[in-house]
């Protein structure tokens, strides 16, 4: 199971299955809603919710990335698309008319389909070093994911990350942390455990393509809302000319660059995501 504390969880039942999720805080503005990236569990928010719960209430839930810990249905369209549908229908269970989106990595990549397709729910975006354009997926793992397609492959991957040396290596989350990936063997768990959550992370992983991205990014120019895109500067997925085109898409985005770390900014440095998300969410504009 991933470690998703019980503490203050509970139950959506939607379209595609429960999904489980948790509110932390309060605060007069919008929701903040937490997209984390392929194969992370909720918990990488868990610093940065800390940060910011004394003035905003934010919302991280177990998505269907990899380290979910519960299957969605059998029939449930999870293709990147399909996840982003799902985002609107939580915000609507949740009685949310919309929210500030907060998406890393492959979160990133729902975030935007969700500002395309309805930009009305998303009150500001806040994108992390993540997938853009054309790439989507990155070229490093653009091999594994299609793979996915493969009977067995998935299986196969999963053993391979609940191997300790394989995980914390660059061909497991060493490839998207720069401290201590290690540490986060336990999302790898409900991949070798459970057949459900293998058969969910291959329709994302089959499902991607960047004519989604590529289609959503020619709809940024017309969303008038704040943005701000946050790049690591030790990525070695996404590199910062891709950050600076992404803030540029957007008539009122900004770059900010964070400092010695890796893809999984919210695992590297929580601290300075926290002060730039803290800083983005107490404009006027957001509020």
């Amino acid at each position: 199971m991933s470690q998703f504390s019980t503490v203050g969880q509970n139950v959506l039942e939607t379209s595609r299955g429960q999904v489980r999720y948790r509110t932390d805080g309060e605060g007069p503005g919008p929701a903040v809603l937490f997209l984390q990236g392929f194969l992370a569990g909720p918990d990488v928010w868990s610093p940065v919710v800390a940060g910011l719960a004394e003035r905003h209430r934010c919302v991280t839930v177990d998505w269907p990335f990899g380290a979910h810990g519960r299957p969605m249905r059998a029939d449930a369209d999870l293709s990147p698309p399909g996840v982003a549908e799902l985002v609107v229908e939580v915000l609507d269970r949740l009685g949310e008319s919309s929210a500030v989106l907060v998406g890393n990595d492959s979160g990133g990549v729902i975030a935007q389909l969700v500002t395309a397709a309805h930009p009305e729910r998303v009150a500001a975006l806040a994108l992390v070093a993540c997938d853009a354009f054309e790439v989507f997926p990155p070229g490093a793992f653009r091999p594994l994911f299609r793979l996915a397609a493969v009977p067995g492959a998935v299986r196969a991957m999963a053993a391979a990350m609940n191997v300790p040396a394989i995980a914390r290596s660059r061909l497991g989350f060493g490839a998207v942390m720069e401290r201590r990936p290690g540490s986060v063997r336990h999302w790898a768990a409900p991949l070798a455990a459970d057949p459900g959550v293998r058969r969910d992370i291959a329709k994302l992983m089959t499902g991607a393509s960047s004519a989604q991205t590529l289609a959503a990014a020619r709809t940024f120019g017309g969303y008038d809302r704040p943005v701000l895109v946050v790049w690591a500067d030790r990525d070695r997925l996404f590199p910062m000319a891709l950050g600076r085109r992404l803030a540029g898409a957007f008539p009122r985005g900004r770059l900010e660059v964070v400092r010695d770390s890796g893809t999984f900014v919210p695992h590297d440095q929580p601290e300075r995501l926290t002060e730039l998300l803290a800083g983005f969410l107490d404009g006027e504009d957001v509020r």
